[in-house]
């Protein structure tokens, strides 16, 4: 029995499955993503069993001409397959191509041998910037750590300053409390003074009040007992007449009688007569008797005169002792009193046993004052030192942090540029590989398809049309051989380009850990640097501090000082006064011994006025002068102006009083005439009369000093005017300013003194500058000249810093010399 259906194809390693399903191969590369080849087969249903072998005619025609269709769709798709192999025959033959594909091989490689010799040598220099970085990092390690050496040693040297400095505000606070004790013993020793000269002035105004009213009394007493002694001496001479008249008479009378003696009892007449006469001779021996104890009364009188004088000499001699005596115990309370001051200055004072040893334990407190200046001085600027080398460390360190980073980016730039080069090198290298292994893939993947569709089939018809086929399928076996053989060696290849690529890998992991490795380090001691950083920032906010307590100390000792001087200055002040009332006192006390003396008191005084005032002005003045320093409560100001109508109504006056005493005089006269008529009116009128006489005098001798002031003082004017305008011409002219002085008060009361310095070499009149003077402290004011940027530059740099003003005046002048002559 013929068998009417082929067999079951033979199974060729799994490639077909049992049920049909769509073979779909992968493209390899990106132009074939589109051109994807899709194989179907039939499904080979197994027959059933009951119609395997049974077939009809129909069936058999519908088999040949189904057999003839895939015939023919086999030869048109061989046609086609040997069309194609012929056309990837021609390609693979090409022998331009192979070349350029040769080159390019070449190319890729000798660019991967360059960049492996770039990326060793960027290693290499990676590795000595490495090298070159941490040298540096270690010498700025070095230089922190001396620098922290150093800034211990600042420390150490500023606590040392800092506890003298304290020592000295302890001594100055001392010395300040000492000389505050001084002030107030001054002070008081002052009051003292001025009360008990006040008292003294008092007691020698009431003495000489007092005195003169003795005087003057003592005077109308003697010359009324004058005038009371001539009248007794006129009755004294006219009862001597009597007498000797009634002496005359009796005798006369006693002739009478003794020539009478008959006629005694014999009548009346003589006896009344005698009796009258009797009666007058006791009368006369009453006046005999009173002439005689006004005669011894005139004797007492020349006695109590005498002993009136030797009285008032005892008295004058009294009281110039006991102004000495008031000297000597108002001395001797002064000397008590400064003992007791120095023995309490030398118990507060440690170090000092005498006296001896005071100037020399001041001697020593300015020294050690001088000394903690400097010191300070030499720690400020070892600070300043200290903090440009810190600054020049951390720009040091600044350089660096910036060159590792610019290092580290060009590393990885480099890692970056060396890693893209050698992935396109191994990609092309893959690539074309792959291009390859894809082509043959795709070779082997027609050659199955023709073997599968074609030749197989074809080869299970038993006929001799067919034995070409054998032949064919010889042909694709042994072209499947090569390809698979070409496919296995370009693998091979593929995977030794790999390969080196693992190499290269482990060595990029090894640089990578070298690289990880320095990038911990770089981080720790970038940690350092931070910490190092962040405690010197704390040093130096410490140092700042430390700084504005030495300035504000320096502010102290400054002030301290300055209160020293100020101090010192009252006390020459106080000095000066007590001298000058010393010297008044003296002049008080000759000008009392002179008027005891009998001298003219107002004369005396002008004289003394006249001889002392114009010494004693010149030498206020100039103690005001050589301090150099204006204080609005220290320092008194003369006010040297007189107006004309001030001259003229003093000159009226004078000549009113004059006037006056002239006509006072005059009734003086015309009162002492009278004042022998009348005794208790001439008394009072005389007491009058002496005080306007003294009133008169008083006001005459205001008034000739008033005028001799003036003249003074329009003398001192003119010689002030003159020196002042000097001196400022030769200020001007040696300092090249001229100086405007303009004295006002603010509104709390405090007085300021504004100074407008305008160079001689200014070039418009807006180039002023501007201070202002206040308790010892000098400011410079802001106007537009000190606005601009250069002369704002000079003041921070000159004034606020380095704290002098006469170095920034003679750099101004300096450059403005330069630009007025350069110009």
């Amino acid at each position: 029995m013929i068998l009417r259906t082929p067999p079951a194809k033979r199974a060729r390693g799994g490639a077909a499955d049992a049920n049909a399903r769509p073979i779909i191969e992968s493209p390899q590369s990106e132009h074939h993503r589109d051109n994807h080849l899709v194989i179907y087969e039939d499904n080979n249903t197994p027959p059933l069993q009951h119609e395997q072998f049974l077939c009809t005619y129909q069936c058999r025609q519908l088999v040949k001409s189904d057999f003839i269709d895939a015939l023919s769709s086999a030869e048109k798709q061989v046609q086609d397959y040997q069309s194609k192999l012929l056309d990837i025959n021609e390609n693979f033959t090409k022998s331009g191509e192979r070349k350029k594909f040769r080159d390019k091989l070449l190319q890729t490689e000798q660019q991967l041998a360059a960049a492996k010799g770039r990326e060793h040598a960027l290693q290499q220099q990676l590795l000595k910037e490495v090298n070159v970085n941490q040298e540096r990092f270690k010498k700025q390690l070095e230089s922190q750590a001396n620098l922290e050496v150093k800034f211990e040693n600042e420390k150490k040297l500023r606590h040392k300053a800092e506890s003298s400095a304290a020592s000295a505000e302890e001594k100055a606070s001392v010395l300040e409390g000492k000389l505050g004790h001084l002030s107030e013993s001054i002070e008081r020793e002052k009051k003292r003074l001025n009360t008990e000269l006040a008292q003294l002035n008092r007691e020698s105004k009431h003495s000489v009040s007092r005195i003169r009213a003795d005087l003057e009394k003592m005077e109308c007493r003697a010359k009324h007992a004058e005038k009371e002694s001539e009248l007794w001496k006129e009755q004294l001479e006219d009862l001597k007449r009597q007498l000797t008249e009634c002496s005359h008479q009796r005798s006369e009378l006693e002739k009478k009688l003794s020539s009478f003696t008959f006629q005694e009892g014999s009548s009346t007449d003589s006896n009344s007569l005698v009796k009258h006469l009797q009666e007058e001779l006791r009368n006369f021996e009453t006046e005999v008797r009173e002439a005689r104890k006004i005669r011894s009364s005139h004797e007492s009188i020349e006695l109590l005169k005498e002993k009136l004088l030797e009285e008032k000499g005892r008295r004058e001699r009294a009281e110039s002792e006991l102004s000495k005596l008031l000297e000597f115990e108002l001395n001797m309370k002064k000397l008590e009193d400064e003992m007791s001051s120095w023995k309490l200055a030398i118990k507060d004072i440690p170090g000092v046993s005498s006296y001896d040893d005071i100037p020399v334990k001041f001697a020593a407190l300015q020294r050690e004052v001088i000394d903690n200046m400097m010191k300070a001085g030499e720690a400020n600027a070892h600070f300043k030192q200290v903090e440009v080398a810190l600054e020049t460390a951390q720009l040091g360190k600044q350089n660096a942090e910036t060159e590792a980073a610019l290092a580290k980016e060009k590393a990885e730039a480099l890692k970056l540029e060396v890693k893209q080069i050698e992935l396109m090198n191994n990609l092309n290298r893959v690539a074309i590989a792959e291009a390859y292994v894809s082509i043959l893939d795709m070779f082997m993947i027609l050659l199955h398809f023709v073997l599968d569709v074609v030749i197989f089939p074809l080869l299970t018809i038993s006929s001799p049309l067919f034995s070409p086929m054998i032949v064919l399928e010889k042909c694709f076996l042994f072209l499947l051989s090569m390809v698979t053989e070409e496919r296995d060696r370009l693998k091979n290849v593929v995977n030794e380009l790999k390969r080196p690529k693992n190499d290269q890998g482990g060595d990029e992991a090894a640089s990578g850990v070298l690289l990880q490795e320095l990038e911990s380090s770089l981080a720790q001691k970038e940690f350092c640097i931070k910490e190092l950083e962040s405690n010197l920032h704390a040093q130096k906010e410490v140092n700042s501090r430390q700084l504005e307590e030495i300035k504000t100390l320096n502010d102290m000792l400054n002030n301290e000082a300055r209160r020293i001087k100020s101090l010192e200055r009252e006390g020459d002040r106080l000095r000066a006064e007590i001298s000058l009332l010393e010297s008044k006192e003296k002049v008080i006390h000759e000008g009392a011994k002179y008027q005891f003396c009998g001298g003219n008191l107002v004369s005396f005084h002008h004289r003394i006025i006249k001889s002392v005032a114009p010494d004693l002005f010149i030498l206020n003045f100039f103690m005001l002068l050589g301090h150099g320093d204006f204080s609005a409560a220290n320092t008194k100001v003369l006010r040297m102006v007189n107006t004309l109508a001030v001259d003229n109504e003093a000159k009226q006056t004078i000549e009113a009083l004059r006037t006056e005493l002239q006509k006072t005089k005059e009734k003086l006269q015309a009162v002492e005439e009278l004042k022998s008529q009348s005794g208790d009116a001439g008394k009072l009128v005389d007491s009058y009369i002496s005080g306007k006489i003294t009133q008169l005098k008083e006001q005459i001798a205001t008034l000739e000093k008033r005028e001799e002031r003036r003249v003074m003082f329009t003398k001192y004017k003119t010689v002030f005017a003159d020196r002042i305008s000097v001196f400022r011409r030769a200020c001007c002219e040696l300092f090249g300013y001229k100086i405007v002085m303009d004295e006002h008060q603010r509104s709390n009361g405090i007085p300021v003194t504004r100074f407008t310095l305008q160079s001689v070499y200014a070039q418009s009149d807006d180039e002023k500058l501007e201070f202002e003077y206040e308790s010892g402290n000098t400011n410079i004011l802001a106007n537009d000249y000190t606005s601009q940027p250069d002369i704002s530059r000079q003041v921070d740099i000159f004034i606020r810093k380095m704290n002098s003003i006469p170095a920034f005046t003679a750099n101004l002048t300096v450059e403005s010399f330069n630009r007025r002559t350069l110009s």
